[in-house]
């Protein structure tokens, strides 16, 4: 297994990464996918939602049963069919709280519960992190620049600026110089007033960001420390949020231990309150050398 860490690579990085950042203030939603002739499209079914199932045919695989070995497998297998199993035999509890919402990708097609948008990302039962199932997200290189989206997104109606994320994450092929992407955020931009906090990877290293949606020059874009995220293994990244009232913060753990000290926040005034979680990948820039990221497990807890 290779224990390579992504690193922060000196100035040039973080000069690199402050710039790529500003590309973000339109958000996730600020980005088209890629169309037809691009290898893309939104391939959507009747009822606005799509199915990440997909119909490519493979060997049946089992997943990984144990959540604790973390085991190196030959690489990502996109043609291994999801199997999906009763509620209950997977890492979700039964029945579901009402303050938790908890998706293992094993009981039901991600349309049931999700809105996809790109092509790169589907369920498959290959090397997941809890038996059957894992949100693979694999994209491939390219010599081009420009936008795109792969995400899968789910909005709620409960209201709650004080919350809990965590998900099970594994980078598999992720290389210095493939740029720059958001892997994940929650959002609270259903009104007038919007405001993004998402996890960005950049050249080498993730941090947390911040942003009103807004496009410059009236932006108001605050970026956190560099973390180190390793490579080829599974990593439970969890972040305490607090998003609203006199102490505003987050505070980023990586397989339960705390990294560096509560990050202050500044969220926008006026924001409405229901969060939006997002999975997945908006990349803007350079041509990249692709990358392949794991997604498992993933609960979001309102206080």
């Amino acid at each position: 297994m290779r224990r390579a860490r992504f690193a922060l690579r000196g100035a040039s990085a973080l000069l690199l990464a402050a710039t790529a950042a500003c590309s973000f203030t339109a958000g996730f939603d600020g980005f088209v996918g890629p169309g037809a002739g691009d290898g893309g499209g939104d391939d959507r079914n009747g009822d606005g939602s799509q199915n990440l199932a997909g119909d490519e045919t493979g060997a049946d695989g089992g997943g990984d049963s144990n959540r604790d070995s973390g085991a190196e497998l030959d690489g990502p297998d996109p043609n291994v069919p999801p199997v999906f199993v009763d509620a209950g035999t997977s890492f979700c509890p039964t029945p579901e709280s009402a303050t938790t919402f908890c998706e293992d990708f094993d009981t039901a097609d991600l349309t049931a519960r999700w809105l996809r948008e790109g092509v790169f990302g589907k369920l498959t039962s290959y090397a997941s992190r809890s038996a059957p199932n894992v949100f693979l997200l694999d994209v491939p290189p390219t010599t081009t620049g420009g936008t795109f989206v792969s995400k899968i997104t789910r909005a709620f109606d409960t209201s709650a600026t004080s919350v809990v994320l965590s998900f099970d994450i594994k980078p598999e092929r992720v290389y210095l110089g493939s740029s720059f992407f958001i892997l994940g955020a929650l959002e609270w931009a259903r009104g007038e007033d919007k405001y993004s906090l998402r996890l960005v990877y950049s050249n080498g290293s993730v941090r947390l960001e911040e942003s009103n949606l807004v496009p410059p020059p009236n932006n108001k874009d605050a970026y956190h420390p560099f973390f180190a995220l390793p490579e080829g293994k599974w990593t439970r990244l969890t972040l305490d949020i607090v998003a609203s009232g006199a102490t505003p913060g987050a505070q980023l753990l990586l397989d339960g231990i705390a990294v560096g000290t509560r990050e202050p926040l500044a969220p926008t005034v006026g924001i409405d309150p229901r969060p939006t979680l997002i999975l997945g990948a908006v990349f803007a820039g350079n041509p990249h050398t692709g990358w392949t990221l794991r997604y498992d497990d993933v609960m979001l807890t309102f206080r």
